[in-house]
């Protein structure tokens, strides 16, 4: 990981990327060192699939935000952020809200409207961004800040980030693609298992496509 991001050399990040998975014991057992990521994936996906069925308003009641449903999508998702995982508690916990707070900004670079004005798209690749982001924290955190703050100048260390972000992304992609799953068309109890086995299987594939770099 340290040579990968002092020299930009993209197949060394995703092979130490994918050394992360496997000492982990694998993606099943990588994703259960998540539980707060996980769960606050799954508030997210619950959220959407909500959205979808019932409208703004009372996707947002589950968390007592329904009067803010016309308000600008960012706004909304920073006070989602502070009900699904205020600041403080342990290293996971802190992992999760970095995702979600890194996937909203995200969104307002987009330039996404209110939030009563988003589409099933916009909902879903919020929810991918907070998996990707969660995770890539995860392996920064695990394998340590060092490794990827080892270029000396910060365009190195923001192109290193920058390559690592994709990669974990193109995993999570991948397999929630390959799922063929509408997040609107989950099962209320099906949420839980459709994320755990998202992050699971998207670990697999770091692991995976790291050892054939």
């Amino acid at each position: 990981m340290t040579r990968g991001a002092r020299t930009s050399d993209e197949r060394a990040l995703r092979r130490g990327a994918g050394r992360y998975v496997r000492a982990s014991g694998g993606g099943g057992a990588a994703a259960s060192r998540m539980p707060n990521s996980r769960a606050v994936a799954g508030g997210v996906a619950g959220l959407a699939r909500n959205f979808a069925n019932q409208g703004p308003a009372e996707a947002l009641r589950r968390f007592n935000l329904e009067g803010m449903a016309g308000a600008p999508a960012e706004d909304v998702f920073v006070a989602l952020t502070d009900m699904l995982c205020p600041a403080g508690g342990t290293i996971d916990e802190a992992i999760a809200r970095d995702a979600m707070l890194e996937t909203v900004a995200d969104l307002a670079a987009s330039g996404v409207g209110n939030f009563d004005e988003l589409s099933a798209d916009d909902l879903c690749e919020f929810f991918i961004g907070v998996v990707s982001r969660s995770i890539e924290g995860k392996i920064l955190n695990e394998v340590g800040t060092n490794a990827i703050a080892a270029p000396s100048d910060i365009a190195g260390v923001e192109r290193a980030q920058s390559m690592l972000h994709d990669f974990v992304e193109g995993c999570v992609r991948d397999e929630f693609d390959a799922r063929g799953t509408d997040l609107g068309d989950l099962d209320a109890a099906a949420v839980d298992r459709f994320v755990n086995d998202l992050y699971s299987a998207a670990l697999d594939l770091v692991e995976a496509l790291g050892d054939d770099g």
